[in-house]
Order: C-alpha cells, then sequence, then structure tokens
C-alpha cells in the first residue's frame, strides 16, 4: 500500500508512506493505530524502515476480496486456503479440538513421524515372524463400539484458525463445540474474540479467559507491550514470557511484528484506572504470531 486513510478525531485524511514516515515520531504514534485501506477500508498498519534497510510500508490483514491494494503473496494465499477449510471442517464437525502442539517447530512433528514409521515397521516384522503378536479381535467389543455413535471431532491448530479468522471465515460467529482441553468446550462465538470487541472485567480473578485475535500496530522500544491494530485501548504485556514467545517466533526487532496476526489465550480486564483494557496472557504456550513473510 502506497497510501493510508487516517481516521484519528473521527476525520479523515489520506497519507502517503513519504509523508507519513516524515511526522513527528510523537504523531507516528499517536495515528498508527487508525488507519485503514483507501480501498476496502481493512485495518491497516504501518511498518517503520527496519534496521538491515527494508523501506518504510503501509500494509493491511484485513484486505476483503478483490480489492486492488491487497498484493497477492504466497502468504495471503495460504491464509484464504485455510480460511475455506476451516469453513469445510465447520460445516461437517461436531467438534472442533485445538491442538496448541500444531504450531510448534515442524521437526518435531517429522521426528515423531519418524518415529511411528518405524515403530510401525517393527510391529509389522512382528506380526509376520510371530502371528501369536496379533491377538483375534474381541468381536463383542467391536460391536459395542460399532452401535455406538461418536461425535465428529476434527483437530485444528492456532495458524489455521487465526487465518481463518484474519480471513473473514464463519468461525467467530459459529455455534461449532470448541475443545481447549479435555471435557473443556466452549461455543466458537463465544470463545474467539477480536480485540475491537474485547469486554473488560473489573478484575484478573473475575476475568473468563477466551481467544483474543487481531494484528499488531506496534510495541514499546522494550518489546514489553503489544498494541493491536484493531482498537487503541488494548494493551498485551509480554514482559513475562518475553524470552520464549520471543525466541520461538524468530523476532529479534520490534519492526518484525508490526502488521503480524496474533491469537492468544487470555484475561481481559480494566487497569487500575479504568483507562486501558488489559489481556493478560494464559501462558506462553497458547498464542500464535502470524510475522509477515517478506
Amino acid at each position: 500500500m502506497i497510501d493510508a486513510v487516517c481516521t484519528y478525531g473521527d476525520e479523515r485524511h489520506t497519507f502517503s508512506i513519504l509523508k507519513f514516515q516524515a511526522l513527528p515520531e510523537i504523531e507516528i504514534e499517536q495515528f498508527r493505530q487508525f488507519l485503514e485501506c483507501p480501498e476496502c477500508k481493512g485495518k491497516a498498519y504501518y511498518r517503520k524502515r527496519s534496521s538491515d534497510g527494508k523501506a518504510a510500508c503501509f500494509g493491511s490483514r484485513y484486505h476483503i476480496v478483490g480489492c486492488d491494494e491487497g498484493s497477492p503473496s504466497t502468504q495471503r494465499e495460504r491464509e484464504v486456503s485455510h480460511s475455506l477449510e476451516v469453513n469445510q471442517i465447520i460445516a461437517g464437525a461436531d467438534v472442533i479440538s485445538i491442538d496448541f502442539l500444531l504450531s510448534k517447530a515442524i521437526k518435531k512433528s517429522k521426528d515423531k513421524l519418524s518415529t511411528y514409521k518405524k515403530s510401525t515397521a517393527e510391529q509389522t516384522t512382528a506380526s509376520v515372524l510371530n502371528p501369536k503378536v496379533n491377538p483375534k479381535p474381541d468381536i463383542s467389543s467391536r460391536i459395542d463400539a460399532e452401535e455406538k455413535p461418536k461425535s465428529n471431532i476434527k483437530r485444528l491448530g492456532l495458524e489455521k484458525i487465526l487465518n481463518s479468522l484474519m480471513r473473514g471465515s464463519d468461525l467467530a460467529q459459529s455455534s461449532t463445540l470448541i475443545e481447549l482441553d479435555a471435557g473443556y468446550t466452549f461455543k466458537a462465538k463465544n470463545l474467539f474474540v477480536n480485540f475491537a470487541d474485547a469486554e473488560p472485567s473489573d478484575s484478573v480473578k473475575q476475568a473468563k479467559p477466551k481467544m483474543y485475535w487481531g494484528t499488531i500496530s506496534h510495541l514499546d522500544k522494550d518489546l514489553d507491550w503489544l498494541n493491536p491494530s484493531d482498537c487503541n485501548d488494548v494493551g498485551i504485556p509480554l514482559s513475562k514470557y518475553k524470552s520464549t514467545i520471543l525466541s520461538h517466533f524468530n523476532i529479534s526487532e520490534p519492526r518484525q511484528l508490526e502488521g503480524a496476526g496474533i491469537i492468544v489465550f487470555g484475561k481481559c480486564f480494566w487497569n487500575a484506572k479504568k483507562t486501558r483494557k488489559i489481556i493478560e496472557l494464559w501462558n506462553a504456550e497458547r498464542i500464535f504470531i502470524s510475522v509477515l513473510e517478506e
């Protein structure tokens, strides 16, 4: 995006990227959470010039289909694909189980797959050499299992869930049951909340955890606080789990998180003066950050 519309103060002013980056720092920080796409009006972000020379830019993770400002990319195609996949799952699944491990390193999955294949191969060889290894099936147990209808449970990781929400899937309005842990289920429409729609409790003790999602506008210089681009009255303290999260997502400078998609499991409550909503992370595991691919 070459231009972005700023709606600060209920006025609409179009900035070119050159004019915006030339503003005083205090005005940039004031305006950057009020940016939108000049064509589709999707919430937009501003990214500063990077330490390795990448130019400052505007962008949006919320371009609607057909918006000319939305440049084609592998990342965008993947997000749209995930949105379609999630809609198909919603249509057929009774329960969607969130697998938080799916957002972990791919290497771990490959190691597990390799171990599984090796174990399967060993079991197959053993059963051929010694048929007694395979006991006769219990027919009565099999019949009982067939007679008891099983819920159609599908597993999804946070990456696909976040991508689908950003690309307008039906998940956030769905009554499909979402399982976080064994026995703990919630309707999707009660669980997934965009930052702009977060409703705070009076205290952290009173707050009920939900999955909050949206995009990141900017961070403080110490990378201790995340500020969403979806609204300007929410802050996400990161300091408690900062080293673990930044390391996992390979973040070394604030610019890498500007414009990133994010979904977190946490509690929303007012600060002491009730001037700002705080979303406290549940832990360092139940979070996914979709960093912009350059």
